[in-house]
Protein backbone atom coordinates (compact mmCIF):
# COMPACT_ATOMS: atom_id res chain seq x y z
CA UNK A 1 0.00 0.00 0.00
CA UNK A 2 1.20 3.27 -0.96
CA UNK A 3 1.95 5.40 2.07
CA UNK A 4 0.61 9.45 2.41
CA UNK A 5 3.54 11.89 3.11
CA UNK A 6 1.90 14.36 5.19
CA UNK A 7 3.05 17.63 5.18
CA UNK A 8 4.29 19.19 8.55
CA UNK A 9 0.75 20.64 9.56
CA UNK A 10 -1.15 17.55 9.27
CA UNK A 11 1.74 15.85 11.72
CA UNK A 12 0.80 18.51 14.02
CA UNK A 13 -2.14 16.87 16.70
CA UNK A 14 -3.38 20.66 18.35
CA UNK A 15 -2.74 20.54 21.74
CA UNK A 16 -1.66 16.96 21.88
CA UNK A 17 1.93 16.42 20.46
CA UNK A 18 2.97 14.89 17.76
CA UNK A 19 0.71 12.04 15.38
CA UNK A 20 3.08 9.09 15.65
CA UNK A 21 1.68 7.14 12.67
CA UNK A 22 0.02 7.69 8.85
CA UNK A 23 -3.29 6.77 7.70
CA UNK A 24 -3.81 4.83 4.91
CA UNK A 25 -5.94 6.02 2.43
CA UNK A 26 -8.88 4.53 1.27
CA UNK A 27 -10.26 4.78 -2.08
CA UNK A 28 -13.73 4.47 -1.72
CA UNK A 29 -16.69 3.27 0.90
CA UNK A 30 -18.34 1.66 -2.32
CA UNK A 31 -18.90 -2.13 -1.57
CA UNK A 32 -18.71 -2.97 -4.72
CA UNK A 33 -14.72 -1.37 -5.24
CA UNK A 34 -11.98 -3.43 -5.39
CA UNK A 35 -10.25 -3.83 -1.96
CA UNK A 36 -6.74 -3.46 -2.85
CA UNK A 37 -6.52 -0.58 -0.26
CA UNK A 38 -7.79 -2.77 2.39
CA UNK A 39 -5.77 -5.60 1.99
CA UNK A 40 -2.73 -4.29 4.03
CA UNK A 41 -5.14 -4.42 7.48
CA UNK A 42 -5.11 -8.04 6.46
CA UNK A 43 -1.79 -8.46 9.18
CA UNK A 44 -3.45 -6.05 11.47
CA UNK A 45 -6.78 -7.66 12.01
CA UNK A 46 -5.26 -11.17 11.94
CA UNK A 47 -5.60 -11.98 15.75
CA UNK A 48 -9.17 -10.53 16.02
CA UNK A 49 -12.22 -12.67 15.68
CA UNK A 50 -14.64 -9.81 16.87
CA UNK A 51 -14.45 -6.78 14.87
CA UNK A 52 -16.84 -3.77 15.83
CA UNK A 53 -17.06 -1.17 13.11
CA UNK A 54 -18.84 1.81 14.85
CA UNK A 55 -20.46 5.08 13.32
CA UNK A 56 -20.63 8.83 14.46
CA UNK A 57 -23.97 8.86 13.73
CA UNK A 58 -26.76 6.90 13.29
CA UNK A 59 -27.26 7.88 9.17
CA UNK A 60 -24.46 8.51 7.70
CA UNK A 61 -24.14 6.87 4.27
CA UNK A 62 -20.43 6.44 4.36
CA UNK A 63 -20.22 4.35 7.17
CA UNK A 64 -23.06 1.84 6.44
CA UNK A 65 -21.36 1.26 3.14
CA UNK A 66 -17.90 1.28 4.56
CA UNK A 67 -19.58 -1.42 6.66
CA UNK A 68 -20.39 -3.36 3.75
CA UNK A 69 -17.55 -3.09 1.89
CA UNK A 70 -15.58 -4.24 5.22
CA UNK A 71 -17.68 -6.83 6.00
CA UNK A 72 -17.47 -8.19 2.27
CA UNK A 73 -13.57 -7.93 2.53
CA UNK A 74 -13.31 -9.83 5.61
CA UNK A 75 -15.30 -12.48 4.65
CA UNK A 76 -14.14 -12.90 1.31
CA UNK A 77 -10.18 -12.54 2.82
CA UNK A 78 -10.41 -13.43 6.10
CA UNK A 79 -13.05 -15.86 6.56
CA UNK A 80 -15.91 -14.00 8.62
CA UNK A 81 -18.55 -15.32 8.56
CA UNK A 82 -21.13 -13.46 11.15
CA UNK A 83 -22.50 -9.98 10.74
CA UNK A 84 -24.31 -8.62 14.16
CA UNK A 85 -25.73 -5.14 14.00
CA UNK A 86 -27.73 -3.05 16.94
CA UNK A 87 -30.73 -3.61 16.35
CA UNK A 88 -33.50 -6.90 17.10
CA UNK A 89 -32.30 -10.52 16.89
CA UNK A 90 -36.15 -11.10 16.01
CA UNK A 91 -36.08 -8.95 12.97
CA UNK A 92 -32.41 -9.98 12.31
CA UNK A 93 -33.81 -14.05 12.27
CA UNK A 94 -36.36 -12.91 9.45
CA UNK A 95 -33.22 -11.68 7.44
CA UNK A 96 -31.55 -15.00 8.34
CA UNK A 97 -34.41 -16.94 7.10
CA UNK A 98 -34.24 -14.98 4.11
CA UNK A 99 -30.11 -15.76 3.58
CA UNK A 100 -30.83 -19.39 3.82
CA UNK A 101 -34.38 -20.02 1.73
CA UNK A 102 -34.93 -16.61 0.25
CA UNK A 103 -38.28 -16.52 2.14
CA UNK A 104 -39.63 -13.34 2.35
CA UNK A 105 -38.66 -9.24 2.09
CA UNK A 106 -35.83 -8.15 2.85
CA UNK A 107 -37.06 -4.50 2.49
CA UNK A 108 -39.93 -5.29 4.23
CA UNK A 109 -38.71 -7.17 7.06
CA UNK A 110 -36.27 -4.20 7.40
CA UNK A 111 -39.33 -1.49 7.51
CA UNK A 112 -41.40 -3.88 9.92
CA UNK A 113 -38.73 -5.14 12.50
CA UNK A 114 -35.87 -2.73 12.70
CA UNK A 115 -35.31 0.12 14.16
CA UNK A 116 -36.02 3.16 12.10
CA UNK A 117 -32.70 4.65 12.17
CA UNK A 118 -31.54 1.14 9.95
CA UNK A 119 -34.47 1.48 8.17
CA UNK A 120 -32.03 2.17 4.65
CA UNK A 121 -30.87 0.81 1.61
CA UNK A 122 -27.52 0.42 2.62
CA UNK A 123 -28.65 -1.78 5.04
CA UNK A 124 -30.86 -3.91 2.07
CA UNK A 125 -27.90 -3.71 -0.43
CA UNK A 126 -26.03 -5.72 2.31
CA UNK A 127 -28.39 -7.89 3.08
CA UNK A 128 -29.27 -8.50 -0.71
CA UNK A 129 -24.98 -8.96 -0.98
CA UNK A 130 -24.97 -12.11 1.79
CA UNK A 131 -28.22 -13.86 -0.14
CA UNK A 132 -26.18 -13.68 -3.45
CA UNK A 133 -22.62 -14.35 -1.57
CA UNK A 134 -24.35 -17.86 0.03
CA UNK A 135 -25.67 -18.80 -3.54
CA UNK A 136 -22.14 -19.02 -4.56
CA UNK A 137 -20.31 -20.24 -1.50
CA UNK A 138 -20.44 -23.64 0.41
CA UNK A 139 -19.33 -21.34 3.68
CA UNK A 140 -22.43 -19.58 4.35
CA UNK A 141 -23.04 -15.92 5.93
CA UNK A 142 -25.08 -15.72 8.92
CA UNK A 143 -27.00 -12.20 9.37
CA UNK A 144 -27.72 -11.42 13.10
CA UNK A 145 -28.51 -8.63 15.90
CA UNK A 146 -27.42 -8.00 19.49
CA UNK A 147 -29.66 -5.50 20.89
CA UNK A 148 -31.86 -5.73 24.14
CA UNK A 149 -34.33 -3.04 23.54
CA UNK A 150 -37.06 -3.80 21.58
CA UNK A 151 -39.14 -5.64 24.28
CA UNK A 152 -42.03 -6.26 22.17
CA UNK A 153 -40.02 -8.21 19.92
CA UNK A 154 -38.61 -10.61 22.75
CA UNK A 155 -42.21 -10.72 23.97
CA UNK A 156 -43.73 -11.72 20.53
CA UNK A 157 -40.99 -14.54 20.18
CA UNK A 158 -41.53 -16.20 23.24
CA UNK A 159 -45.23 -15.67 23.20
CA UNK A 160 -44.55 -17.61 19.35
CA UNK A 161 -42.76 -20.46 21.57
CA UNK A 162 -45.24 -20.79 24.51
CA UNK A 163 -48.23 -21.25 21.84
CA UNK A 164 -46.04 -23.81 19.51
CA UNK A 165 -45.18 -26.27 22.63
CA UNK A 166 -47.92 -25.43 24.78
CA UNK A 167 -46.70 -23.72 27.32
CA UNK A 168 -48.09 -21.86 30.09
CA UNK A 169 -44.73 -21.00 32.54
CA UNK A 170 -44.43 -17.84 30.55
CA UNK A 171 -47.82 -16.68 31.09
CA UNK A 172 -47.82 -14.46 34.26
CA UNK A 173 -44.99 -12.54 32.02
CA UNK A 174 -46.86 -12.55 28.74
CA UNK A 175 -50.39 -11.86 30.10
CA UNK A 176 -49.05 -9.01 32.07
CA UNK A 177 -51.00 -5.83 31.39
CA UNK A 178 -48.98 -2.28 32.36
CA UNK A 179 -51.56 0.57 34.42
CA UNK A 180 -51.77 2.85 32.25
CA UNK A 181 -52.37 5.58 34.83
CA UNK A 182 -48.13 5.34 35.62
CA UNK A 183 -45.47 6.26 33.54
CA UNK A 184 -43.68 3.91 30.96
CA UNK A 185 -41.05 3.22 33.46
CA UNK A 186 -42.97 2.75 36.45
CA UNK A 187 -44.70 0.21 34.37
CA UNK A 188 -41.67 -1.73 34.18
CA UNK A 189 -41.70 -2.26 38.41
CA UNK A 190 -44.07 -5.29 37.89
CA UNK A 191 -42.76 -6.45 34.72
CA UNK A 192 -39.22 -6.69 36.01
CA UNK A 193 -40.65 -8.35 39.33
CA UNK A 194 -42.38 -10.92 36.99
CA UNK A 195 -39.54 -11.69 34.89
CA UNK A 196 -36.99 -12.26 38.13
CA UNK A 197 -39.82 -14.73 39.48
CA UNK A 198 -39.36 -16.76 36.31
CA UNK A 199 -35.76 -16.38 35.82
CA UNK A 200 -34.81 -16.99 39.48
CA UNK A 201 -37.17 -20.51 39.78
CA UNK A 202 -36.40 -21.19 36.18
CA UNK A 203 -38.69 -24.27 34.99
CA UNK A 204 -37.01 -27.68 33.80
CA UNK A 205 -37.58 -28.23 29.87
CA UNK A 206 -40.22 -29.55 28.65
CA UNK A 207 -39.79 -33.18 26.88
CA UNK A 208 -41.37 -31.67 24.15
CA UNK A 209 -39.51 -28.61 23.94
CA UNK A 210 -36.27 -29.25 21.19
CA UNK A 211 -33.39 -27.84 23.50
CA UNK A 212 -32.57 -24.88 20.94
CA UNK A 213 -35.98 -23.54 20.92
CA UNK A 214 -35.52 -23.85 24.97
CA UNK A 215 -32.70 -21.75 25.04
CA UNK A 216 -34.08 -19.25 22.65
CA UNK A 217 -36.84 -18.99 25.29
CA UNK A 218 -34.26 -17.95 28.25
CA UNK A 219 -32.13 -15.53 25.79
CA UNK A 220 -35.89 -13.62 25.07
CA UNK A 221 -36.50 -13.48 28.65
CA UNK A 222 -33.41 -12.69 29.85
CA UNK A 223 -33.60 -10.14 27.38
CA UNK A 224 -37.11 -8.76 28.47
CA UNK A 225 -35.56 -8.52 31.77
CA UNK A 226 -33.04 -6.12 30.48
CA UNK A 227 -34.76 -3.80 28.69
CA UNK A 228 -37.25 -3.62 31.89
CA UNK A 229 -34.05 -2.54 33.78
CA UNK A 230 -33.20 -0.13 31.33
CA UNK A 231 -36.39 2.09 30.90
CA UNK A 232 -36.95 2.06 34.45
CA UNK A 233 -33.39 3.17 35.13
CA UNK A 234 -34.23 6.15 32.42
CA UNK A 235 -36.49 8.09 34.16
CA UNK A 236 -33.68 9.32 36.55
CA UNK A 237 -30.73 7.01 36.47
CA UNK A 238 -29.07 7.11 33.16
CA UNK A 239 -25.39 5.81 33.86
CA UNK A 240 -27.63 2.38 35.05
CA UNK A 241 -30.00 2.41 31.95
CA UNK A 242 -27.07 2.32 29.53
CA UNK A 243 -25.14 -0.02 31.73
CA UNK A 244 -27.25 -2.41 32.44
CA UNK A 245 -28.21 -1.99 27.57
CA UNK A 246 -24.63 -2.31 27.26
CA UNK A 247 -23.99 -5.10 29.87
CA UNK A 248 -26.53 -7.27 28.26
CA UNK A 249 -25.73 -6.37 24.65
CA UNK A 250 -22.70 -7.67 25.76
CA UNK A 251 -23.52 -10.63 27.01
CA UNK A 252 -25.94 -11.41 23.39
CA UNK A 253 -22.94 -10.92 21.59
CA UNK A 254 -21.38 -13.93 24.13
CA UNK A 255 -24.59 -15.98 23.24
CA UNK A 256 -23.98 -15.37 19.49
CA UNK A 257 -20.51 -16.68 19.64
CA UNK A 258 -21.74 -19.56 21.52
CA UNK A 259 -24.32 -20.81 19.08
CA UNK A 260 -21.89 -20.38 16.11
CA UNK A 261 -18.79 -21.85 17.74
CA UNK A 262 -15.73 -21.14 16.00
CA UNK A 263 -16.99 -18.02 13.51
CA UNK A 264 -15.78 -14.83 12.90
CA UNK A 265 -17.87 -11.86 13.60
CA UNK A 266 -18.08 -8.52 12.72
CA UNK A 267 -20.40 -5.84 14.73
CA UNK A 268 -22.24 -2.87 13.48
CA UNK A 269 -23.21 -0.58 16.16
CA UNK A 270 -22.49 3.40 17.33
CA UNK A 271 -19.29 4.38 18.27
CA UNK A 272 -20.59 4.52 21.60
CA UNK A 273 -21.32 1.40 22.46
CA UNK A 274 -18.25 -0.18 20.85
CA UNK A 275 -15.50 1.86 22.89
CA UNK A 276 -13.43 0.38 25.49
CA UNK A 277 -14.59 3.02 27.93
CA UNK A 278 -17.90 6.06 27.88
CA UNK A 279 -17.23 8.99 30.34
CA UNK A 280 -18.96 11.79 29.33
CA UNK A 281 -20.14 14.70 31.55
CA UNK A 282 -22.54 13.40 34.08
CA UNK A 283 -22.78 10.14 32.33
CA UNK A 284 -20.20 7.32 32.63
CA UNK A 285 -21.31 4.05 32.01
CA UNK A 286 -19.45 0.20 31.13
CA UNK A 287 -19.98 -0.08 27.70
CA UNK A 288 -20.71 -3.51 25.33
CA UNK A 289 -16.83 -2.70 23.88
CA UNK A 290 -15.49 -2.30 27.28
CA UNK A 291 -17.35 -6.13 28.33
CA UNK A 292 -15.88 -7.56 24.93
CA UNK A 293 -12.54 -6.31 25.72
CA UNK A 294 -12.65 -8.45 28.82
CA UNK A 295 -13.69 -11.44 27.24
CA UNK A 296 -11.92 -11.43 23.96
CA UNK A 297 -8.61 -9.26 24.76
CA UNK A 298 -6.90 -8.89 21.68
CA UNK A 299 -9.22 -11.05 20.17
CA UNK A 300 -11.83 -7.94 19.77
CA UNK A 301 -10.56 -4.72 17.45
CA UNK A 302 -12.73 -2.10 17.37
CA UNK A 303 -13.42 1.05 15.40
CA UNK A 304 -14.61 4.02 15.46
CA UNK A 305 -16.16 6.13 12.29
CA UNK A 306 -15.65 9.81 11.85
CA UNK A 307 -16.56 12.62 9.53
CA UNK A 308 -15.88 16.28 9.08
CA UNK A 309 -18.81 17.62 7.17
CA UNK A 310 -21.88 16.86 4.94
CA UNK A 311 -25.36 15.76 5.92
CA UNK A 312 -26.88 12.63 8.01
CA UNK A 313 -30.48 11.16 8.19
CA UNK A 314 -31.80 11.16 11.95
CA UNK A 315 -35.04 11.72 13.64
CA UNK A 316 -35.77 15.97 14.12
CA UNK A 317 -37.68 14.61 17.59
CA UNK A 318 -39.05 11.54 19.56
CA UNK A 319 -42.17 11.50 17.51
CA UNK A 320 -41.23 12.06 13.85
CA UNK A 321 -39.59 9.74 11.85
CA UNK A 322 -35.92 10.24 10.07
CA UNK A 323 -35.83 12.54 7.73
CA UNK A 324 -32.37 13.46 5.65
CA UNK A 325 -30.14 16.64 5.03
CA UNK A 326 -29.53 17.41 8.81
CA UNK A 327 -26.23 18.97 8.79
CA UNK A 328 -22.76 18.16 9.90
CA UNK A 329 -21.43 21.13 12.06
CA UNK A 330 -17.64 21.58 11.38
CA UNK A 331 -15.13 20.00 13.22
CA UNK A 332 -14.56 22.42 17.21
CA UNK A 333 -11.18 23.58 17.25
CA UNK A 334 -9.01 21.20 18.79
CA UNK A 335 -11.69 18.03 18.32
CA UNK A 336 -10.98 14.75 17.56
CA UNK A 337 -12.50 15.48 14.59
CA UNK A 338 -10.62 19.10 13.35
CA UNK A 339 -7.22 16.85 14.17
CA UNK A 340 -8.29 14.45 12.01
CA UNK A 341 -9.18 16.81 9.32
CA UNK A 342 -5.75 18.17 9.41
CA UNK A 343 -4.77 15.66 7.25
CA UNK A 344 -6.42 16.48 4.26
CA UNK A 345 -6.88 12.99 3.24
CA UNK A 346 -10.52 12.37 2.09
CA UNK A 347 -11.02 8.94 3.30
CA UNK A 348 -8.18 6.73 5.43
CA UNK A 349 -8.24 4.57 8.11
CA UNK A 350 -5.55 5.54 11.21
CA UNK A 351 -4.22 3.05 13.79
CA UNK A 352 -4.15 4.51 17.06
CA UNK A 353 -2.04 2.27 19.00
CA UNK A 354 0.76 4.88 18.39
CA UNK A 355 -1.71 8.10 17.65
CA UNK A 356 -1.90 11.41 20.09
CA UNK A 357 -5.54 12.36 19.28
CA UNK A 358 -7.11 13.98 22.16
CA UNK A 359 -10.16 16.12 22.05
CA UNK A 360 -13.91 16.35 22.17
CA UNK A 361 -15.62 14.08 19.83
CA UNK A 362 -18.45 13.80 17.61
CA UNK A 363 -21.24 11.93 18.81
CA UNK A 364 -24.73 11.74 17.46
CA UNK A 365 -27.52 9.15 17.65
CA UNK A 366 -30.98 8.64 16.63
CA UNK A 367 -32.22 12.54 17.14
CA UNK A 368 -30.48 15.40 15.12
CA UNK A 369 -29.19 17.85 17.02
CA UNK A 370 -26.55 21.26 16.68
CA UNK A 371 -24.64 19.83 19.53
CA UNK A 372 -22.32 17.15 18.19
CA UNK A 373 -19.89 16.92 20.46
CA UNK A 374 -18.80 15.02 23.66
CA UNK A 375 -18.48 17.60 26.42
CA UNK A 376 -15.34 16.62 27.93
CA UNK A 377 -11.95 15.47 25.65
CA UNK A 378 -11.81 12.29 24.38
CA UNK A 379 -8.24 10.33 24.55
CA UNK A 380 -9.13 8.54 21.25
CA UNK A 381 -6.89 5.71 21.61
CA UNK A 382 -7.82 4.30 24.90
CA UNK A 383 -11.21 3.85 23.27
CA UNK A 384 -10.60 2.56 19.93
CA UNK A 385 -8.04 0.41 17.96
CA UNK A 386 -8.42 2.31 14.94
CA UNK A 387 -10.71 5.44 13.31
CA UNK A 388 -11.73 5.68 10.01
CA UNK A 389 -12.28 9.40 8.72
CA UNK A 390 -14.59 10.42 5.72
CA UNK A 391 -14.03 14.02 5.04
CA UNK A 392 -17.86 14.45 3.43
CA UNK A 393 -20.56 11.97 4.29
CA UNK A 394 -23.72 12.39 2.86
CA UNK A 395 -27.50 11.10 4.35
CA UNK A 396 -28.27 7.32 4.77
CA UNK A 397 -31.31 6.76 1.90
CA UNK A 398 -34.68 5.89 3.64
CA UNK A 399 -36.21 2.37 2.77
Amino acid sequence: MKRICMPLLALLCLNTGTMAQHPYRLQSTDPVTAYADLLPLKASLSSATVIGAGEGTHGSREFFRMKHRLFRFLAEEMGYTVFAMEDSPYGAALIQQYLETGTGNPVAIIREHFHKVYQVQELADLVYWMRKYNLAHDKKLRFTGFDCQQMHYFHQGLTEISSRYALHCFNPLLEYSADTSVSFSQAMIPLIRIADSIAHAFPQKPDSVPAEQWQLARFYLDNIRAASVEFLAQEGDWARSMNTRDSMMASNVQWIREKYKGEKMMLWAHNSHLGNYYADSMIVFKPMGAHLRETFGKQYINIAMLTGSGTYRAQADMRSDPDSGHRIIPPLPGSVDAQLQQFKVPLFLLPLKKANLFGRMRTVGVYASEHQFTLLPVKLQERFDWVLYAETTTSAITL
